[in-house]
């Protein structure tokens, strides 16, 4: 929805920047090839197998190259949203590969904590890039930090 929402108001803008639209994209492409409902209908079980989150960690990790790839040369005051996607993919990711070597590795099939933790966060880290992605807008100050982060960084 996001994308379609980002497409009608690019086609409002037609001379606009198209980076938004295409960060929207490629994450509606990734995000619906990585359901485990379409991922069975084209006959793969990814569900009830071993690799359901090295699977999504690497579809993240492709996804987030990609868009990493086609801003590249977008500035992050211009494409607040950007950064929250970048955080959004990467907490992502590393929970998934958390989940991965919880469940696979070390063989945990009891829920605990960290089961919980994960749930919260991949959800909350889905709904953060959609507000991102909606608004373009730094609207938890994140791009704030980062540029207090770094320029501090650059100072010293």
């Amino acid at each position: 929805m996001v994308f379609l929402f980002n497409l009608v108001k690019k086609s409002a803008f037609p001379k606009g920047d198209t980076a938004l639209m295409a960060v929207s994209l490629t994450i509606f492409l990734f995000y619906l090839f990585s359901d485990p409902l379409i991922i069975t209908v084209l006959g793969f079980d990814i569900l009830h197998s071993s690799v359901t989150y090295l699977f999504w960690f690497s579809s993240n990790l492709v996804c987030l190259l990609i868009i990493l790839r086609l801003t590249s040369g977008t500035y992050l005051g211009k494409l607040p949203a950007k950064l929250y996607i970048i955080i959004g993919l990467t907490v992502s990711m590393l929970l998934f590969l958390a989940m991965h070597i919880d469940i696979n590795v070390l063989m945990n099939y009891e829920p605990w904590w960290f089961w919980t933790f994960y749930s919260i966060t991949v959800n909350v880290m889905d709904v953060m890039m959609i507000i991102a992605l909606l608004t373009n807008k730094d609207f938890l100050g994140l791009l704030g930090c980062y540029r207090w982060v770094f320029e501090t960084k650059q100072s010293a």
